[in-house]
């Protein structure tokens, strides 16, 4: 593990965003792990002109919680940001800043805190999300090949160029499924604690949790597995709903955001969905197939790797899927601007990691040309990831 985190960490870190501008996504993770470590307290009083329609969702996204401003996202991302801001000695400086979203909006001045610790929050969270994978892939391949299969992971895919590059929820929530992944072959009730903090995180993740104790329970002809696996992930849900009860005075898995991603997973518009889709695996700005093009040589191989695979690679693979589908049908595929390629199927490629592994050894592998045209690729791949996080 320590021979692929510790590298990553020292690039990630290289080549981190620690400084403004900052997304205004990231940003409104930064804002409430900073509060929380210097403060004890989410709640960000020295922020509430964010919350202000002429402001809002320009700079963070921010909305009112208690008796204060409060980001709209779940806590996870700021518990893990948390610490490192505890241990910062600087204080945040008053900056006028400028909106991304609407920059026309005249500039606002704010607190704004180092953008170090959330440097080293996004690097190490994503570093320590490789490391937790060569250890899934070494329980499924020799050495050398987990080695490398990780390196591909965390370079040849936005891994590097935006969950490492700035403090998204994505960093945390890849950490936490990897994590969980890496236990699920034996310890399932903390295989279950991990998909917590994931949900905690992005609570879409239960997505992946759950297909993930399921296909277990039914492979192993038992409810045990379910019931480890899932209790452990009922308490991230339980601690999410609480906080949303308490900062928002309702018990919500929504929280902070908006109603529209309900509707919009319960609109009718087949044609739009898969227009979605297809825009999310094709699109020359967003398409995950574009940017990550090693894995168009993978598709052939799922099938025999499928044939080959335990129960917990089908169950996180599955999850993997499922969790698409659902992001795909309640939001649009571009997850925004302002950042590099693609960002929403990271948890789901994280998931479904272990099975493209197997994909390779079980297809690519034993195919010579195959094999010289996936690594080229795969040398593509992390060229266009290198290019993004360095310019970034």
């Amino acid at each position: 593990m320590l021979a692929v985190a510790a590298p990553l960490l020292v690039l990630f870190l290289f080549t981190a965003n620690r400084g403004v501008p900052y997304h205004i996504d990231a940003f409104s993770n930064v804002l409430p792990a900073w509060s929380l470590g210097t403060s004890g307290t989410v709640s960000l009083p020295d922020h509430e002109v964010l919350v202000d329609p002429v402001h809002f969702g320009n700079v963070a996204w921010l909305v009112a919680g208690g008796e204060s401003a409060v980001s709209k996202y779940p806590p996870g991302a700021a518990l893990v940001g948390a610490p490192f801001y505890a241990m910062w000695p600087q204080e945040a400086v008053i900056l006028t800043v400028v909106g991304t979203n609407h920059p026309d909006v005249a500039p606002v001045e704010i607190p704004v805190p180092s953008l170090w610790p959330a440097a080293i929050a996004a690097s190490l969270s994503v570093a320590l999300a490789i490391g937790f994978l060569a250890i899934s892939f070494r329980a499924l391949a020799g050495g050398l090949t987990a080695l490398v299969a990780a390196y591909v992971a965390g370079l040849g895919t936005t891994a590097w160029s935006v969950a490492a590059n700035e403090f998204w929820q994505h960093g945390p929530g890849m950490m936490w499924i990897a994590l969980a992944g890496a236990l699920a072959a034996g310890h399932l009730l903390a295989s279950g604690l991990a998909f917590g903090m994931a949900i905690l995180t992005r609570p879409l993740n239960a997505f992946i949790a759950a297909p993930t104790g399921l296909y277990i329970a039914w492979r192993e002809r038992s409810l045990w597995p379910a019931v480890k696996l899932g209790g452990g992930a009922l308490l991230g849900l339980i601690v999410l709903l609480a906080y949303n009860k308490a900062v928002f005075g309702e018990l919500s898995l929504l929280g902070g955001y908006s109603s529209a991603f309900v509707e919009n997973a319960q609109s009718v518009d087949g044609l739009g969905y898969l227009r979605n889709i297809a825009m999310a695996l094709f699109s020359p700005t967003r398409g995950l197939l574009i940017w990550s093009p090693f894995l168009i040589l993978l598709l052939p191989g799922l099938a025999a790797a499928w044939r080959a695979a335990p129960a917990w690679v089908r169950g996180g693979a599955l999850g993997g899927l499922l969790y698409l589908l659902v992001q795909y049908k309640a939001n649009r595929y571009s997850g925004g601007d302002g950042f590099a390629a693609y960002r929403y199927p990271l948890e789901p490629l994280t998931a479904a990691a272990p099975l493209l592994l197997l994909s390779y050894a079980e297809w690519v592998a034993k195919r010579p040309r195959a094999v010289q045209v996936f690594r080229v690729l795969v040398i593509v791949s992390i060229v266009a990831q290198a290019a993004f996080a360095v310019s970034s």
